[in-house]
């Protein structure tokens, strides 16, 4: 079995009991690549982008994984140098989180040019304008040199009273094994909580206090409230016209 994984932080639990007992072949990757490794069949299963996944529902199968937050997700946030939010620039490796701000801002009557630059790294997103879109490890970063104006995850549950759902496990083929094994690895994850911080405290440098906070914020496993907040989602980037 070839399973795929984003390669940030955010993962991190959810895989560690596999990776650590070896119990399938994991391909760390971005969200952009592992779009595209599942649709060359070069993986069996994969977590992918939210709105990927709801413009090819159709043919492709869904399961229980998920990466979402129900309020603040820490690692999808708009920092600013002044505060302005003019111009946002939108680092290249999101289309999910990028669309989700699109909405954010228009629910808000924000009247916003969005930027997108061939970058991800806060410093380099800067550069170009006073505010910039950052996700994954670059936003973990990100808190802690910029003000952060805006935490996507934050903003979804104050407009819509649900989960904001980042990305969902999904395949070509039958991968229900797979994704029985992912849950495995989350529930463990889950109830071996401290050791799964401490290593990963090791492994990225970051605080325990942060990680049990990020850990915790984070919903890996799809519900009724997952569903819906997915849901409603797609309904608003269809109002849109991004669907």
């Amino acid at each position: 079995m070839k399973i795929g994984k984003f390669g940030y932080v955010n993962s991190y639990l959810p895989y560690y009991w596999i990776e650590k007992h070896k119990m399938a072949e994991v391909v760390e990757t971005s969200p952009k690549e592992m779009i595209y490794l599942l649709e060359t069949k070069m993986l069996d299963y994969a977590p992918i982008p939210s709105f990927y996944y709801l413009k090819n529902k159709h043919r492709l199968n869904s399961y229980r994984f998920c990466i979402a937050s129900d309020g603040k997700v820490y690692s999808v946030i708009v920092v600013s140098k002044r505060g302005e939010l003019s111009r946002i620039a939108i680092t290249n490796e999101t289309t999910t989180s990028v669309n989700l701000l699109r909405i954010l801002l228009a629910e808000k009557d924000v009247n916003c040019k969005l930027i997108p630059i061939n970058a991800s790294s806060a410093e380099e997103l800067l550069k170009h304008c006073d505010s910039a879109l950052v996700i994954g490890d670059e936003a973990i970063k990100a808190r802690e040199k910029f003000r952060v104006v805006m935490d996507l995850g934050e903003e979804w549950k104050d407009l819509t009273g649900y989960p904001m759902v980042f990305g969902i496990s999904a395949s070509l083929c039958d991968a229900k094994e797979c994704d029985d094994l992912l849950m495995k690895s989350v529930d463990w994850g889950l109830k071996n909580f401290e050791e799964v911080v401490q290593s990963a405290v090791e492994r990225f440098n970051l605080s325990e206090d942060f990680l049990r906070k990020y850990f915790g914020a984070l919903i890996y496993k799809v519900d009724t409230k997952v569903e819906k907040g997915l849901k409603i989602f797609e309904e608003l980037c269809k109002d849109y016209g991004l669907l």
